[in-house]
């Protein structure tokens, strides 16, 4: 979640429905010990936006594509994607009704004391596969002194949640870096966009997300170019950015390659 919350953060900058050029960073996030672990590239323009990253765990190559109503995310090992958007959220909700309906047919063809075993049994194995309900702490953020991040003067912020640390950054003036000011309004409605859907999602599984990283932003004046992200009192990983510049991007950018094949996440069921 930290992680898809600093690329959230690195991405706000990015977006501009006013800009005629698209804009393209470059970041690199390295683990506690200094050492690369993944390079991420996020392109911007028209109000759309794509990310793409290189290494992780995994080590696969993986990128994300918002356009406006609907999110892809590709997998190019596979070549393959899968869609994000209202429709896939009306098939789930439909899916989900319609085994809830033939489960209550076939509970109420057994018999009282069978059927209540059979409930109570039902109900820990949920209990146990869903996220834990409870909202996460407010995020905190303490303003702090002014210092230099490579060629960036930058103001120091650290992040608190639950009283713990979790991240401290430096964010640079925007006037510093050219056309950020520019760039504000398209991913806004990307994270608009995610609140929607996540929000959506049945129960509890949306509350895994509710940790906005816009609330942090609006106490944040600035551009991040530095994060260092903290688990118990640890530097985890830091994420830098490396390099922003403007370029006319290709519409070809923000979609699937041809040759890449829809994966439906409900064939078969």
């Amino acid at each position: 979640m930290k992680k898809l919350n600093a690329i959230l953060i690195f991405a706000l900058v990015l977006t501009s429905p006013k800009a005629i050029a698209g804009v393209v960073m470059e970041m690199i996030t390295t683990d506690g010990s200094g050492r690369q672990v993944e390079a991420s590239k996020i392109y911007a323009q028209s109000e759309m936006v794509r990310i793409d990253n290189v290494g992780g765990s995994s080590g696969e190559q993986m990128s994300i594509i918002f356009r406006g109503d609907e999110m892809l995310m590709l997998n190019h090992k596979d070549k393959t994607y899968t869609v994000m958007d209202e429709a896939m959220l009306k098939e789930m909700s439909s899916q989900m009704s319609t085994a809830m309906q033939q489960m209550e047919q076939q509970l109420a063809q057994m018999p009282p004391a069978q059927r209540a075993m059979v409930e109570k049994m039902m109900k820990g194995k949920m209990q146990d596969m869903m996220p834990k309900q409870s909202a996460p702490p407010p995020l905190q953020v303490e303003v702090g002194e002014s210092s230099t991040w490579k060629s960036y003067p930058c103001v120091n912020y650290s992040i608190y949640s639950g009283g713990e640390k979790t991240e401290e950054i430096c964010a640079a003036s925007l006037d510093s870096i050219e056309g950020s000011e520019e760039m504000m309004g398209a991913f806004r409605k990307m994270a608009g966009f995610v609140k929607k859907m996540t929000e959506s999602l049945p129960g509890p599984f949306g509350d895994g997300m509710a940790q906005n990283p816009m609330n942090m932003m609006d106490q944040i004046d600035g551009f991040p170019v530095h994060t260092v992200q903290f688990e118990r009192g640890a530097v985890s990983q830091e994420i830098s950015l490396e390099s922003v510049n403007k370029q006319t991007l290709d519409d070809s950018m923000f979609a699937a390659p041809a040759d890449y094949k829809k994966q439906d996440l409900f064939e078969g069921r």
